[in-house]
């Protein structure tokens, strides 16, 4: 805990220094003063928590000193001392409202001294929590005012301004209310994860809030009013402070700041700012420690292209037909390439994911595998960057393709070819015969082939996959029965009603309300 003597007698104050072992007892004598003046100054300069304060000086008096560090706001609190019993003094000091004691020089000794110290502390303690409190409201009406925000942020601070948001790491996910986050009420305070800072000298801390699970807002001010703004200082300050939190917390944080030179009043514009630099976090990753001002967030949220997504997913299909799954790797590198730049592209993040699972689980339908989430945070970890899900994809995709390979290797050339037939025309009113004509080979061979091989016939083989086909329309789509059925080459749509449900267990219809409450 800061001191500061103040007392126009050198002899009083070397009295006062070597009365107690400040140190031992968790006390600081930062500074000391012979005039009132001075006093102030070096209070600015160093905030103490207490000032032991002589009454009768020259330049500037006690009172006078006291007077003017309260008008400041700066929270001191005093221990007034004197060389007379002055009640007149006395009275007048008390009534200021920071004055703890008045004690009279000849009286004060090693156990008085301590006591009043501790008077002093818990006196500061409690208004220094009622100050927290109380400048936690103004900020949040500073940076969240709807309407007069001149009058609501001007009296808070004086440009150049900090404004820091904090915000807990927690793993991406495509619904994000669901995510849980730490509660930032629970974390240490933001004056003790500076206090260990390399250096506060160009800025000062003028309080924090919590901003939301997990979130906390902190506003600084540089102390220097006359130099440009000290963005490298204050960098260094906020990198000393992530590493300080780190270590406490057990998780890692992300601090997002922006600056403000002009004027208080567009607070609002700044925390704007700061969230959307948090909720674009997938972007920048874990840790992250960036200026907002200099990350390419959008201008305004771009709504979700569908238009976009399908030029992807043919690029995509184009390389499945031609089973090319080094420029499928590509396509997909690209089109996450496409999101980060040349601004931030959140929706558009969404969008890629719920069409290349979409595209995985068809993937996984057409090779009759069961149906999986690539993205799967139990099976395969939480995932905290774009990078992450890129490649979480490229993986997913990767090893269907190895297995689809694997499979393909296993079945005769003829097998094949007629296999490639049929997906090709499986829409058409086609049979064993039409297959055969087309692969070079015998009715009877073919039969053989797809039993011996697959251990099914013909029929069954198309059947499935034409259920295989009609599940991705229903998933994707919102076609009617009729064309559903048309499309995968029933011309019924009472028999493949019937079809579907003898494969499936249930109805089409009921396929699709089920998938559609995923």
């Amino acid at each position: 805990m800061k001191i500061i003597l103040v007392d126009d007698e050198r002899i009083a104050l070397e009295h006062i220094r070597t009365l107690i072992p400040w140190e031992e007892n968790g006390y600081e004598i930062a500074a000391a003063a012979t005039n009132g003046r001075s006093a102030l100054r070096l209070c600015e300069e160093h905030r103490p928590q207490i000032m032991i304060v002589d009454i009768r000086m020259p330049v500037m008096d006690g009172l006078e000193l006291i007077r003017a560090v309260a008008e400041r706001g700066w929270g001191v609190n005093f221990i007034v001392m004197s060389a007379y019993e002055d009640f007149n003094y006395a009275r007048q000091a008390i009534s200021l409202g920071c004055v703890s004691s008045y004690l009279v020089k000849h009286e004060v000794n090693r156990d008085k001294l301590m006591q009043e110290l501790a008077k002093a502390k818990l006196a500061w303690e409690m208004n220094e929590r009622q100050r927290k409190l109380s400048r936690s409201e103004q900020l949040k009406e500073a940076f969240f005012a709807s309407s007069q925000p001149a009058k609501q942020g001007a009296h808070i601070a004086r440009p150049p301004l900090c404004a820091l948001l904090l915000q807990a790491d927690v793993p991406f996910t495509t619904i994000p209310s669901v995510a849980a986050s730490p509660d930032a009420s629970g974390t240490i305070g933001w004056t003790e994860g500076f206090k260990h800072a390399e250096t506060t000298a160009a800025w000062e801390l003028v309080g924090e809030f919590a901003h939301g699970p997990g979130k906390l807002v902190a506003l600084f001010e540089q102390r220097d009013k006359s130099v440009s703004v000290q963005r490298e200082a204050f960098h260094r300050i906020a990198s000393t402070a992530q590493r300080e939190f780190d270590g406490r917390l057990g998780y890692t944080v992300s601090f997002y700041f922006a600056f403000e030179y002009a004027d208080a009043a567009h607070l609002p514009v700044l925390i704007h700012k700061l969230e959307e630099a948090a909720r674009h976090t997938v972007f920048s990753g874990r840790n992250t420690l960036a200026c907002a001002h200099d990350l390419p967030l959008p201008i305004r949220m771009a709504p979700a292209n569908m238009d976009g997504s399908r030029r992807w997913l043919e690029a995509l299909a184009a390389c499945i037909a031609q089973e090319d799954y080094g420029s499928f790797e590509s396509v997909i590198k690209e089109w996450f390439d496409s999101l980060a730049q040349p601004e931030w592209n959140l929706n558009g993040l969404y969008e890629a994911i719920r069409a290349l699972t979409t595209l995985y689980r068809e993937r996984l339908a057409a090779a009759g595998l069961p149906e999986a989430d690539p993205l799967d945070p139990i099976k395969f970890g939480p995932l905290y960057h774009v990078t992450d899900i890129r490649n979480r994809f490229l993986h997913a995709f990767g090893e269907l393709n190895e297995q689809g390979s694997t499979a393909r290797k296993r079945l005769s050339p003829k097998l094949l070819q007629a296999i490639r037939y049929l997906h090709a025309h499986f829409q058409d009113e086609i049979g064993v015969e039409d297959a055969a004509a087309a692969t070079g080979i015998s009715v009877r061979y073919l039969h053989e082939l797809f039993k011996r091989e697959l251990n099914r016939t013909f029929l069954d083989y198309l059947t499935e996959y034409r259920i295989k086909q009609a599940k991705i329309i229903l998933m994707r789509e919102d076609a009617k029965m009729a064309e559903v059925s048309a499309r995968v080459g029933y011309r019924s749509p009472q028999h493949f009603s019937q079809v579907f449900k003898r494969l499936t267990g249930v109805l089409p219809h009921q396929f699709r309300a089920k998938e559609q409450a995923r």
